[in-house]
């Protein structure tokens, strides 16, 4: 007499689990990776603005194909993990939340792709010295803030999270020495409207650029905790 063997359901429940959490960790790998490009992005436009570099900014814009195709990989994978593993409770609010940072981070690429297409409007146009210390300031902050962000989505740390709403006040007072300068200079002369038109442009692409930062440490918050921020700490998009 020969008897069937028994399938080993808890192997089986373990390699599954097994591979479930390797999808999940390469999730988070490539939102890292996305991270990291964009604020490669955010170098790249600022410089290519201050120095009036036409490839450099050609770079930049050429730069969001890459972007543009991990962002699409990362949201089909979170689809198809959502889809066929039906997570809940913390696996769920990952997945979630991957979906909502990887897309607020294409959005501030693409935001740096407008910088750098301003950079063809001015050319061969020079910042005064001014107007480029506020720029590079505004650089290096959204720089700072995209960094801080996808720190505290590596690390799944709430309290790294909670430091962006300070830090976003920065920004806040970068984008009033921009406007002040702007209304300060000749109203009169075409070349100088132009300039402040488009600066105005730029500094709202910067300060939208660090909202996309606030966003995603609000996301992190709701990911680690399931807390949504109040009505008072909501940052317009």
């Amino acid at each position: 007499m020969t008897t069937t063997p028994i399938p080993d359901t808890e192997a089986h429940v373990e390699e599954a689990r097994k591979s479930f959490q390797e999808q999940l960790d390469e999730l988070r790998v490539d939102v890292i990776r996305l991270a990291a490009l964009t604020t490669e992005q955010i170098a790249g436009g600022t410089q290519a603005l201050l120095d009036g570099d036409l490839t450099a900014a050609e770079r930049v814009i050429e730069a969001d194909d890459a972007i543009d195709e991990l962002t699409h990989s990362i949201e089909d994978r979170t689809f198809q993990t959502l889809a066929l593993q039906q997570p809940i409770a913390t696996d769920l609010r990952f997945l979630v939340t991957v979906m909502r940072v990887a897309h607020e981070l294409e959005r501030s690429a693409d935001l740096m792709v407008n910088v750098a297409k301003t950079t063809r409007r001015l050319y061969p146009h020079q910042l005064d010295p001014k107007l480029r210390g506020i720029i590079d300031g505004m650089g290096s902050q959204a720089s700072v803030q995209t960094r801080v962000a996808i720190d505290a989505f590596a690390d799944a740390d709430p309290s790294q999270a909670a430091a962006l709403a300070d830090m976003d006040d920065a920004m806040d007072e970068l984008t009033k020495s921009l406007f002040r300068h702007i209304l300060a200079g000749d109203g009169t002369d075409e070349s100088a409207v132009l300039l402040a038109v488009q600066m105005a442009l730029v500094g709202r692409h910067y300060e939208r650029t660090a909202d996309h930062a606030v966003t995603i440490a609000e996301r992190v918050r709701f990911m680690v905790t399931g807390e949504h921020p109040s009505p008072d700490e909501v940052f317009d998009d």
